[in-house]
């Protein structure tokens, strides 16, 4: 996947990042100047469109705007949420307002905390535990990969085939100042900005390559997360690999507790 993001104003611009046969996909935000910047995507489907993960409800009226340079906002059906920390789905509060038939797509794990987002709307829910694809209008196919505890417990990827993208949530998130929409640097360089987030807020490496273990099969063009930046290079998806093959983080990186040190509780 090639993107030609340079010559896009990121501060009020949308930028194309595929489009084939109808089927479309754009970043649509954020591009505030914060150590974890919100990627907010679109994918777009004939006359049907999903917003994934829709930030929080500062980004409401800059994803709106942007939204509009690419198509009527009456479009948006249904919107996806990886987890529910609200960086990055506390929007969904507006997006409802905006549009109360709009069609959550989530796990249940996910569901029962953006409840109280929309409390006293009767909102229709899709359950990617339950339904694991979705075939849209083009005939472009959306396949939805769990990714336990990186780092909620109920967080799905999702998969693109038609287009090759794995929308990534947190996994391969990265905090730092300076921002490129597409990995830049080198990858040893790069990664250090992933360190930061993923040491402390991915779970361990065992959630890590029950992930991995998932995408066996899958082409993968474009890794899309919700923080840092897009990766994109056959050589860089595969450092990225593994980079989660290899991590060690959350209670990994916890010391060992002996039993005589938890003695105490049966001297109680």
């Amino acid at each position: 996947m090639k993107i030609e993001y340079k010559k896009y104003n990121l501060a009020k611009e949308p930028v194309p990042l595929y489009s084939k046969n109808g089927h479309e996909i754009y970043w649509i935000g954020a591009a505030t100047p914060t150590t974890l910047r919100n990627n907010i995507y679109l994918i777009r489907d004939g006359l049907e469109a999903m917003i994934v993960d829709c930030g929080s409800s500062d980004d409401f009226h800059d994803t709106l705007a942007r939204i509009k340079q690419i198509m009527p906002v009456e479009y948006i059906n249904r919107i996806f949420a990886n987890h529910q920390d609200p960086d990055v789905t506390s929007g969904i509060i507006d997006w409802f307002k905006f549009n109360p038939k709009i069609e959550l797509v989530t796990s249940p794990y996910i569901n029962i905390f953006l409840e109280h987002y929309l409390s006293g709307i009767n909102y229709k829910s899709f359950n990617v535990a339950k339904k694991k694809s979705m075939t849209l209008s083009s005939g472009a196919v959306l396949e939805f990969i769990p990714s336990p505890f990186m780092h909620s417990p109920g967080a799905v990827a999702i998969y693109d085939r038609q287009a090759k993208a794995l929308f990534s949530g947190d996994i391969w998130a990265a905090i730092s100042i300076e921002w490129s929409l597409v990995m830049s640097k080198d990858f040893n360089i790069y990664k250090e900005n992933m360190d930061f987030f993923h040491k402390k807020y991915i779970s361990s490496n065992k959630a890590s390559r029950l992930f991995l273990s998932r995408l066996k099969d899958k082409q993968i063009d474009a890794i899309l997360p919700q923080h840092g930046s897009i990766i994109t290079g056959k050589e860089n998806i595969k450092n990225a690999l593994k980079y989660i093959k290899d991590l060690k983080c959350g209670v990994d990186l916890f010391p060992e507790v002996s039993d005589d040190e938890l003695k105490f509780i049966e001297e109680m």
